[in-house]
């Protein structure tokens, strides 16, 4: 099962980030060093009240109002300390192809830890930075609020219960010993990972859109609610994030410009299929798989990313005939790279032509023609916000 995060990592991260942004405004791509690639990220900081030491529980809500797609590799999540020992994070993550999608609830330098409700596990982390970690597999759903409350239990034993506050529905992720009996005020954040950071040849123009909304954490079943101190995002990604504060929370999106993530159809179904890591092959329709070499982003840039491979579609050469092939290609940023909307079409602004697929075999290359609007030039791509 997918464990993407890297937590000592994040802990820097943190740890330097720097709040551009007051409580009551919205901070745009800001601070924070760079990760092994391109990637857009967003953080919201807390604080409690003067009085507040520590915290027998603390409450968090979640909503993902904009889901990036079911090949998005993003984790929306709340990291929080104990007034002794290391920290700990709870959250929801969309784990890309083939993964399902999962809540989980980890803590750093932890060694005992069990299961909460049926079909949770528990296991350990390693990596940068160890610990204990408990999940459990759910579908969640756009536009649905998790309210994910975690509380001391007894003996350093801290539990974490999600609640689908849309449904009613509710499970326990499972329980996890700490080095204190305490949750510490000091030093909460909400954040949006893509944990594609870790793989270089992500960039700001591949990644998909999502956005989603915080509430202000409330701790001591409900006496002692947060306030935001401050927000910041990630800097290798200029404009692409953005952080808006309102009364109730924050709303964090991400990737801004960018469409969300997923296949690009012709009306039967059929897919355009390229081939991950071989540079220079024909773009090609294929039955629907859901694998990563069917998931498309239709950047800022006006470029179509294919998924992990760091390569877009390509008029050849740069040709503007008809019949010119169109491959799978390094992106260069070049025109012959773009694709604008022309109706249900894709347009190349360089030919003026449209992309087409002579036929819906599998395996038919894809070409650029003369845009006659006909179906064989009509394409459904990942919606853009």
């Amino acid at each position: 099962m997918t464990s993407p995060t890297r937590p000592s990592a994040l802990r820097r991260w943190i740890a330097a980030a720097t709040v551009l942004a007051s409580a009551t405004g919205a901070a745009v791509a800001t601070a924070g060093p760079a990760a092994a690639s391109d990637t857009p990220g967003t953080y919201t900081n807390y604080s409690f009240p003067g009085g507040a030491k520590g915290l027998s529980d603390v409450t968090f809500r979640t909503t993902v109002t904009k889901d990036p797609g079911r090949a998005a590799n993003v984790f929306w999540s709340h990291q929080f300390g104990f007034t002794k020992g290391n920290g700990a994070y709870t959250g929801m993550q969309a784990n890309g192809p083939g993964e399902k999608r999962m809540f989980l609830f980890s803590v750093w330098d932890a060694t005992e830890a069990k299961p909460g409700s049926a079909g949770s596990y528990c296991v350990d982390f390693g990596g940068e930075g160890e610990g204990k970690s408990c999940r459990i597999t759910y579908d969640w759903q756009q536009g649905h609020t998790y309210r994910t409350r975690v509380a001391h239990e007894g003996n350093r034993w801290f539990g974490v219960t999600v609640t689908d506050e849309t449904t009613g529905g509710s499970f326990k992720l499972g329980s996890i010993r700490a080095a204190s009996d305490r949750i510490s005020p000091d030093g909460m954040v909400d954040w949006t990972e893509y944990f594609e950071w870790s793989d270089s040849r992500a960039s700001c123009s591949d990644q998909p859109y999502s956005q989603a909304r915080f509430g202000l954490p409330e701790a001591d079943n409900g006496k002692v609610k947060a306030k935001i101190s401050g927000t910041s995002a990630s800097r290798s990604c200029p404009n692409a994030s953005r952080i808006d504060v309102n009364s109730t929370g924050s709303v964090q999106s991400n990737a801004m410009g960018n469409s969300v993530r997923g296949p690009v159809t012709e009306p039967g179904g059929k897919a355009v299929t390229g081939t991950s890591g071989t540079v220079g092959r024909p773009a090609v329709l294929a039955r629907p798989t859901g694998n990563d070499n069917q998931q498309w982003v239709l950047g800022k840039d006006k470029a179509l990313h294919l998924m992990k491979s760091g390569m877009c579609l390509d008029v050849a050469e740069g040709g503007t005939r008809n019949g010119t092939p169109v491959l799978v290609y390094d992106c260069t940023g070049g025109a012959n790279q773009q694709w604008v909307r022309s109706g249900s079409g894709l347009r190349n602004p360089v030919s003026g032509r449209c992309l087409t697929a002579p036929s819906t075999a599998d395996g038919t290359a894809l070409q650029i023609r003369d845009c006659t609007g006909a179906r064989t030039q009509q394409w459904t791509v990942p919606s853009t916000p």
